[in-house]
């Protein structure tokens, strides 16, 4: 999946039953565009490097093969 193709974006947001262009419109919003980087910034100060990622008493799982692991984790 080309997400740098307009049209292949545009379906999927359509399929995800989100307007493409209310959607593309606050992409661009510098207030969102600040939060996202600050957010970024707080995940690499915790190690989180990848997606989807997850922190369960202080343990870091990565990938969604790993759900199995974080569920076990929780319930310690």
């Amino acid at each position: 999946m080309n997400l740098n193709d307009s049209n292949v974006v545009e379906k999927l947001l359509k399929n995800l039953d989100i307007n493409p262009r209310t959607f593309l419109l606050e992409a661009k919003d510098q207030k969102i565009k600040e939060d996202l980087k600050k957010k970024t910034e707080e995940a690499s100060q915790k190690g989180i490097f990848g997606l989807p990622s997850f922190i369960v008493n202080n343990k870091i799982f990565w990938g969604q093969d790993r759900l199995e692991f974080v569920l076990n984790e929780a319930k310690k």
